[in-house]
This record gives C-alpha cells, structure tokens and sequence, in this order.
C-alpha cells in the first residue's frame, strides 16, 4: 500500500511539472542564419511547386517573408536551388484518391523538408561555411 501511494503522489507531481519545450517566438531564433537559410529553401520549394500561380504574388504584396538579411547572395542562391531541386523532385502522390493531374503534396513535402534532419545539417554545414568566409574576409 506504501508503495502505490509513493507511486500516486511521484505521479502527481511529475504531471504537475513545467512543459521542456520552449514557446515559440518568432522575433527569437537560437541562430537567425540558419532559420533564414531554411526558411528560404522552405519558401523556394513553394513558390516553385506552386510556379504560375499568383497566391505567391498576393503573400510577398503582403508578408516579409524573412527579413532577417545575413545571408550572402550567394547563400541565398543556394538555399533557393535547393528548395526548386526538392519541389522537382517530390514523387507522385499515392494516397490521394481524388487528385487530378498535377496535384500532389507539395506544401506538406515542403514543410516536412524544412524540419528534417537533412535541412538541419546542410544549413549547419552552410553556415560553418559562412562564418568560414566572414573569418578570413576579417583577417584580411
């Protein structure tokens, strides 16, 4: 009996615990470069899933997309070939039972692109890259 009241009140605190996760803030990223890396190669595989439609002319009319402007242009580029390379290369859907031609998953392959490990490590890898680059422009 001792024991299942031991166990009822860990319980009871350990629920009571504060949640690990931090609460999202858009103005706060652990490391802007490389959030504005991702969030380029996320907005690129978009807008080249979604080429002639003009939903992308009506967002960037209103939304700043990432003003954050660390990148190098030719970081920029990279990360946007990136985003066109995946759109190209999603597969055809085939779970969608009611698709027409051309449909298929782009803004969720897109999003699930942007927070895989495989984003993560090649925008860590590009930004060892840049501090690279900022260093020896410093030194010189």
């Amino acid at each position: 009996m001792k024991n299942i009241s031991t166990f009822l009140i860990l319980c009871f605190f350990c629920s009571c615990s504060k949640s690990i996760y931090q609460k999202f803030n858009y103005n706060y990223s652990v490391n802007p470069w490389i959030a504005a890396y991702k969030d380029n190669v996320f907005f690129s595989c978009l807008r080249e899933s979604y080429k002639n439609d003009s939903i992308f002319k009506i967002i960037e009319q209103r939304d700043a997309l990432n003003p954050y402007d660390g990148l190098s242009l030719d970081d920029l580029r990279r990360a946007r070939e990136l985003g066109v390379t995946l759109s190209t290369n999603i597969s055809k859907p085939i779970l969608c039972e009611n698709c027409k031609e051309g449909d298929n998953y782009y803004m969720a392959n897109c999003l699930h692109y942007y927070i895989s490990k495989e984003l993560d490590s090649i925008a860590k890898k590009a930004y060892r890259n840049h501090l690279k680059m900022e260093k020896s422009i410093n030194r010189n």
